[in-house]
């Protein structure tokens, strides 16, 4: 179970500094949006690349910043049922939910993925004028994914862990 452990911390580490750096997107976003802003109602000259600078941002901050969400427990769940069970019946939860989890992010790491591919070997581009690669906005769903697989695993292994150790983990 030790090795499981150092697992569970390595993919623990990883998820925070991902999350931690992906933190600086924010003020990128904010930026671009409020130049947009500025542009737009100050000067009466929009910018053709601002809208789709913010969204590409957002989606990357949004879903590689997932598995450091799900690590500090900030996913949306029902507490008001969780919260009331035992760290076992916790983990208990955890292990029933986690295979319909990993089926998903299964599901969006290969479906996406192949449509990032795709984007990617065709050279499409957003419908836009600015018209950005969409490999660019296609590829932070299947990497969010794989570290959502990965916090997933690490979760699985805590929980494991509260079983094994009478509700107390190490």
């Amino acid at each position: 179970m030790e090795r499981l452990r150092n697992i569970a911390a390595v993919i623990d580490q990883l998820s925070e500094r991902t999350g931690r750096a992906l933190s600086w997107l924010m003020p990128a976003m904010v930026l671009v949006i409020a130049l947009e802003v500025v542009a737009r109602y100050l000067f009466a000259a929009p910018t053709i690349w601002a809208y789709d600078s913010a969204l590409m941002l957002y989606a990357w901050l949004g879903l590689l910043g997932g598995a450091f969400a799900m690590k500090r427990g900030a996913h949306i769940r029902v507490d008001l049922f969780r919260d009331r069970l035992s760290p076992r019946g916790q983990a208990i939860l955890e292990l029933i939910g986690a295979p319909l989890v990993a089926f998903f992010l299964c599901l969006v790491v290969w479906q996406v993925g192949n449509a990032a591919l795709d984007a990617w070997q065709t050279g499409s581009r957003r419908p836009t004028e600015w018209a950005p690669p969409l490999v660019l906005f296609l590829a932070a769903a299947p990497l969010g994914a794989a570290f959502l697989l990965l916090q997933l695993v690490s979760q699985v292994i805590k929980a494991l862990d509260v079983l094994m150790h009478g509700g107390a983990s190490r």
